[in-house]
């Protein structure tokens, strides 16, 4: 019990070191190891949570320890990272754009601990941080397989402007897919997405992180355009009485 007690906030810390060991490695100038890290972060993240739920072993304690990991590994190394890369010639102005991770970041985790509930929901209010960093470590990563170097400011910096008031946005971002192949076209279609998703990033890891993130984002924003977000719900027009 004692061990089952403690397991989610194992994860947590290995979260946490993983967002440490990102900090280091962008300030020794390997910054897609940084990258890595986010990632391995990230999976980290997602352990804790799950493992918390099925032990219930979910707490007030875990859920503050958890968002101050994600504060580390997916605010401030994103921060940190667009800073050293990007805006260090562009001044204060530069300064304050890369500070928008860390900023956005910390209002969206400070906004989802007030509603936060032992309970999992099929959808998050607001981009969370994770996908956020990946998004930004994506585009690095993306961009120095391609072009050999890790990115164009003109493009990320508007990107991360975008990134940052997504997180703090009442879009629903789903957050744990319903795979099935017998439940309709659309259960099978994101099934096969997100077994492709998977497979690619196995297989082509920096040339895949980037564009699967993006088909995320437009197609999140395209289902609260019309009307049409997690939870999932027919397309029915209510009668007017």
């Amino acid at each position: 019990m004692i061990r089952q007690k403690f397991l989610p906030s194992i994860f947590t810390v290995l979260n946490l070191f993983s967002g440490f060991l990102a900090l280091l490695q962008i300030f020794q100038g390997h910054y897609i190891t940084a990258v890595t890290l986010i990632l391995v972060a990230a999976v980290f993240d997602s352990l804790d949570g799950q493992i918390a739920r099925l032990t219930r072993q979910t707490s007030d304690f875990g859920i503050e320890f958890d968002s101050l990991a994600d504060m580390v590994s997916f605010c401030l190394v994103p921060a940190v990272l667009i800073n050293e890369l990007f805006v260090a010639d562009l001044g204060f102005l530069g300064g304050i754009i890369s500070f928008f991770p860390l900023l956005f970041g910390g209002v969206r985790l400070a906004r989802f601990n007030l509603h936060a509930t032992a309970e999992k929901k099929p959808y998050f209010t607001g981009m969370p941080v994770p996908a956020s960093a990946i998004t930004i470590g994506g585009y690095i990563w993306f961009h120095y397989k391609i072009f050999g170097n890790y990115g164009n400011s003109k493009i990320l910096l508007p990107l991360v402007i975008v990134l940052s008031f997504l997180m703090v946005s009442h879009i629903r971002f789903i957050a744990k897919p319903n795979l099935s192949f017998r439940k309709g076209p659309a259960a099978l279609a994101r099934t096969l997405f997100a077994l492709s998703a998977v497979l690619a990033v196995l297989i082509f890891n920096g040339y895949a992180i980037f564009p699967i993130m993006m088909i995320l984002i437009i197609t999140h924003l395209l289902q609260w355009l019309i009307g049409y977000e997690e939870p999932r719900m027919p397309l029915v027009r209510r009668r007017i009485k």
